[in-house]
């Protein structure tokens, strides 16, 4: 049996060390006690270190359909940064703690992609009074006319919506501004005889506008009628009177025009002039040009206006360049007097000569007020509403437009309600007379 001794007390036969025997007895004591249990927290230790490396070098968990994060910090707002910090803050994860992995994603993105894009400045109020209507293009200057302020823009061909392109006839030239009111005189249609002495003969051709008709008068000229067959025959079947004026060298002229007068409409002659760039905008076989000698316009104005009959009237077609040459300009107005028709300016260009030479050479003569469908037009939508506010303040209008797809379209709405809305179709003499009555 063994023999147990108490604490503190020495066993049988035990031996002391003599330096834990020489040891104050405290000091023995805590030695006797403590040294197991230092022992044991050794162990202890050793094993946790082990337990550490064994942990760590553990393969680590894909992540699944959500992970846990934490609150990312949010964007530091600068004043020009308010709007991203909101952002950032918005994209925190719910108080769970848990986002979906795309929601991890947009947190990734880079902070500047976070800044809200600049308010755009607000447009400045346009006073619609004040608008300009549109221009017009023809032809542009050539180098030595550029430097001049009156100079126009480069000529830009008409966008044609149907039917093979035609030739441009317009130079940019601001359509008239609505004036004042004007008396609501109608005008005298008495139709002298042709060669009677009591009247031109033009008037004996000229279409009367409708019974009853009334100011404002409202005078649609097609221009360039003839090359587009398709294009002028839809013209033709437009509810009228309107006016068509054919171009000088189409074909088969005096069928389509026999056509359109039949129809009840009026028919012009559409003359080609030189533009200011005749290189990128041909007027035309044998066109009137400045440089040819007088006998030489004189032999090709002859031809043009040869080439049918019964038409009332000429306009030019192009013609910024020749217009404005008061010369030349003379020699086309004093034919065209000798032949008892009308010239209507189309006003393709700033500087024309035709109206100031016909008031001196004693020419019937009118000029247009707006075109419907140029280029650089807000649309005929607006031109149209131009129109008719030129026809209510003066009484008539003459406006011209083309037979291409869109114009067409638009005119054979606007015919539709015309009448409704109080404006009364005509031809261009019938504005023409008026005129000219209020001028006496």
């Amino acid at each position: 049996m063994q023999s147990r001794a108490l604490p503190g007390e020495q066993m049988p036969g035990q031996q002391i060390p003599q330096a834990a025997a020489a040891a104050p007895k405290k000091q023995r004591g805590f030695l006797a006690v403590n040294w197991p249990l230092m022992m044991a927290a050794a162990a202890l230790l050793g094993g946790g270190v082990v337990m550490g490396m064994a942990v760590g070098n553990a393969p680590r968990p894909q992540p699944t359909a959500t992970v846990a994060l934490s609150t990312p910090a949010a964007p530091v707002a600068t004043p020009a940064q308010p709007q991203a910090a909101k952002t950032a803050e918005a994209s925190a994860v719910s108080a769970q703690g848990w986002r979906p992995i795309s929601e991890l994603a947009r947190t990734a993105v880079d902070a500047s992609v976070l800044q809200p894009s600049p308010e755009p400045e607000p447009l400045p109020a346009v006073d619609v009074a004040a608008v300009p209507v549109n221009t017009v293009p023809d032809g542009a200057p050539v180098a030595a006319e550029a430097a001049k302020p009156e100079a126009v823009k480069t000529e830009v061909p008409k966008a044609a919506a149907s039917g093979p392109a035609t030739p441009s006839t317009r130079n940019a030239t601001p359509n008239k501004p609505v004036l004042a009111a004007a008396p609501m005189v109608p005008p005298s249609f008495a139709r002298p005889a042709a060669g009677d002495g009591s009247g031109p003969a033009w008037r004996a051709r000229a279409v009367p506008p409708p019974a009853n008709a009334k100011p404002p008068y409202v005078a649609l000229l097609i221009d360039d009628a003839g090359l587009d067959r398709k294009g002028t025959q839809r013209a033709i079947a437009l509810q009228g009177p309107v006016t068509l004026s054919f171009m000088s060298y189409a074909g088969e002229l005096s069928e389509q025009s026999a056509a359109a007068r039949a129809a009840g409409h009026e028919v012009m002659l559409h003359l080609p002039m030189e533009p200011l760039d005749a290189k990128r905008n041909n007027p035309g076989p044998n066109a009137l040009y400045v440089n040819l000698e007088p006998a030489e316009v004189q032999k090709r104005l002859a031809w043009h206006l040869d080439r049918f009959s019964d038409y009332v009237g000429v306009n030019n077609h192009m013609g910024s360049r020749f217009t404005a040459d008061a010369a030349r300009m003379a020699l086309v107005l004093d034919e065209i007097n000798r032949r008892q028709v009308f010239w209507l300016d189309s006003l393709s260009g700033p500087n024309s000569a035709g109206p100031a030479l016909a008031r001196k050479r004693g020419v019937d003569a009118a000029e247009r007020d707006i075109f419907l469908d140029d280029d650089r037009s807000p649309g005929i939508a607006h031109e149209l509403a131009t129109m008719e506010r030129m026809a209510r303040s003066r009484g008539d209008v003459i406006a011209i437009g083309h037979p291409h797809g869109t114009t067409l379209t638009a005119l054979e709405k606007w015919i539709a309600t015309a009448q409704e809305r109080g404006f009364t179709l005509v031809p261009v003499s019938t504005v023409l007379l008026r005129r000219q009555q209020q001028e006496r």
